[in-house]
This record gives structure tokens, C-alpha cells and sequence, in this order.
């Protein structure tokens, strides 16, 4: 038998088998062709897995999870900063504070704070639900009859009072805009303030508003500029909607507002119906009774209306204070001064 001639193999069956052999030698194939098109079109290259070239395939992989949510546009779920956070801050000029015998931070048992403990206790029993504890009648009016008698130096202590206790936000606004003093007691203070927000839809509270340094719960809204109609804004609709606002925004809120005196300003009898408690500074021996009555009842929209005497004479109390750690020293606050 003859062997049969064996047939030719066509460019594809050769390259084929050439190749086969270069495999089964441990040879890189060549393929320089597609290579070479690969390169000039230079297409984008497939991801290899991670761990191909590393020692350990998990450190890449823990990379990946580190960039995961910005990379994937996982939306990060973030804390909505209070209005503390996103205001300036402002510090305590304690010059002027202890010239004008009110309470310090570094302070807390004198006897002007002691008084104001008093004070806000029964506040707060008004302030606070029974129940939930929660503060709804928060909105606290501190005024008087005649300028002089106290009334800002009533609403900053009593603030300052109020922002000792735990758990409670305290917020000092400074509406007497005709004659603001609030401002007095701060160092550098802003110009913007509660004038600014109610002349503007677009400036927020949080715009105006001011975080103490050295008492973190106590924020303070300045009056702000002064302007022609600026005691009709007190007196506005804007201001009852901020009224609202400032109660109702935050559960553990108190609200203080130190107004113009009753005789020497009409919008008192406005912000009257506007907040839940009202605080009448008396000096002692300024105002008259038939005084006293008649701005009583220019702000008898407000069901709730204390009494505060204020320059009273110093009783001798010399027999208690010693007890309870409470007297009369070299920074003691003087109870009968006031700005």
C-alpha cells in the first residue's frame, strides 16, 4: 500500500497549528496583528480584578468601600446643623457686667443669681407642660412702665439664669429698638439683626442670630439697624409670625424679649398679645401707682403678667447667706443697681 500524499494545508490550518505548538512549548503566542490594531485604536481597557496584582485581595477591595458612597452617588446622610451652629459668636463683656452688677458665668452664687433662681423657677412652672415637660408658653416679655427701672438688666440676667439649667436653650432677643442696650453688654457686636429680619423676606434667623461663647445655650438676636418705621415693624404681622416662629421651631426653647417701656413706646401693648408671659419691672420709688395701673392695662392682652420690684433696699439677709454659700463679697453682683 502506498501512503497517501498528504494534502496541503491552507494559511489558516498552518497558522493554527503553529500556534498549537508554540502553546504546548510554554510559548507566548504571537499575535503581533491584533496586538499592533489594539494599540492604535486604543480602546477602553477592561478592568482586571483588583487582587490580580496585589498579595492580598482584600486591602483593594477595603479601598473601594471607603470611596463606595461618592463614587456610586450614595446620597450621605447628614445632620441638619441647629441655628447655634450655623450662627457667629459673640462674647460677654464681663467689665461691663460687673460694673453694672448683673450675673457671670464664672459668677453663678452671687446673690443677684440666687434672686434670679427664684425668679425663674416660677417661669418655667408655667413655661413647661406638666406632662411632656415640653416649653409651650416659652415667649417671655420682660418690660416696664418708665425707661430707667430695669428692664434690660431684668432680661439678661434672667436669661443668663434661665441658660444654667440643663437641657434648655435660651434665646435673648433685644427689641427695644428705639433705645437698644443689650448690645451694651457684648463685645463687638453685629450690626444685623431683628430690624434686618423683619424688613426682609430673604434674611433667615439664623442670619441674625448669635451664639454666646461662654454660655453655648444662650443665643442672642441683636436689634439691629435702625430705620424711620422701625417701630411699626415691632408691631407688624411679620413680627407675630416670628413670635410663632422662634416658639414653636425648637421644644426646648425659652424665649426672652427685652421691649421698649409701656409709657414711652405704643408697640408693648402690641407684643403683648403676641407672647404667653409678661414681666413688669417696678423700681422702687419711680413709678406712681396711677403709672403702674395704666401701663397694666396697656398690656392686658397678656393672661399672664408678673411683677418684678427692682432697686429694692438691701434686707438683712446676713443670717441665711452664710448657710447656703450665698453673700455679699468683692465681685458679688450689687440686686439694687441696674443700667
Amino acid at each position: 500500500m502506498t501512503d497517501k500524499p498528504t494534502p496541503s494545508l491552507n494559511l489558516i490550518e498552518r497558522m493554527a497549528q503553529r500556534m498549537a505548538k508554540q502553546e504546548s512549548a510554554g510559548a507566548k503566542p504571537e499575535i503581533n496583528d491584533v496586538q499592533t490594531t489594539a494599540k492604535n485604536a486604543e480602546p477602553a481597557p477592561r478592568p482586571e480584578p483588583a487582587f490580580a496584582r496585589t498579595e492580598s485581595p482584600m486591602q483593594p477591595m477595603t479601598a473601594n468601600v471607603r470611596r463606595g458612597p461618592t463614587a456610586i452617588g450614595t446620597p450621605e446622610i447628614s445632620r441638619r446643623p441647629t441655628e447655634g451652629e450655623r450662627s457667629r459668636q459673640v462674647n460677654l463683656d464681663f467689665r461691663v457686667l460687673r460694673q453694672n452688677g448683673m450675673i457671670t458665668p464664672d459668677n453663678m452664687a452671687s446673690v443677684i443669681s440666687n434672686e434670679f433662681r427664684g425668679i425663674k423657677r416660677k417661669l418655667l412652672q408655667k413655661a413647661r407642660d406638666p406632662e411632656t415637660r415640653v416649653a409651650v408658653n416659652n415667649l417671655i416679655m420682660v418690660t416696664s412702665t418708665l425707661p430707667g427701672e430695669g428692664k434690660t438688666f431684668t432680661s439678661i440676667n434672667l436669661a443668663m439664669s434661665l441658660a444654667a439649667e440643663r437641657g434648655l436653650n435660651v434665646l435673648l432677643v433685644d427689641a427695644d429698638i428705639i433705645r437698644p442696650s443689650v448690645g451694651n453688654m457684648f463685645k463687638s457686636t453685629p450690626k444685623e439683626g431683628l430690624t434686618d429680619l423683619l424688613n426682609s423676606a430673604s434674611t433667615k434667623v439664623s442670619d441674625v442670630l448669635c451664639r454666646c461663647a461662654e454660655i453655648p445655650n444662650l443665643s442672642v438676636m441683636f436689634s439691629g439697624a435702625a430705620t424711620v418705621n422701625s417701630p411699626e415693624l415691632i408691631s407688624s404681622g411679620r413680627m407675630a409670625d416670628l413670635c410663632t416662629e422662634l416658639s414653636t421651631r425648637y421644644p426646648d426653647r425659652i424665649v426672652v424679649l427685652d421691649t421698649p417701656p409701656v409709657l414711652a413706646s405704643p408697640e408693648p401693648a402690641q407684643l403683648a398679645s403676641y407672647v404667653h408671659q409678661l414681666i413688669m419691672v417696678v423700681a422702687a420709688d419711680q413709678t406712681d401707682r396711677h403709672q403702674l395701673q395704666k401701663s397694666l392695662e396697656s398690656v392686658a392682652a397678656c393672661k399672664n403678667v408678673s411683677l418684678l420690684f427692682n432697686k429694692a433696699p438691701r434686707w438683712n439677709e446676713a443670717q441665711y447667706a452664710p448657710y447656703y454659700g450665698y453673700g455679699y463679697g468683692a465681685s458679688a453682683a450689687n440686686p439694687a443697681a441696674s443700667p
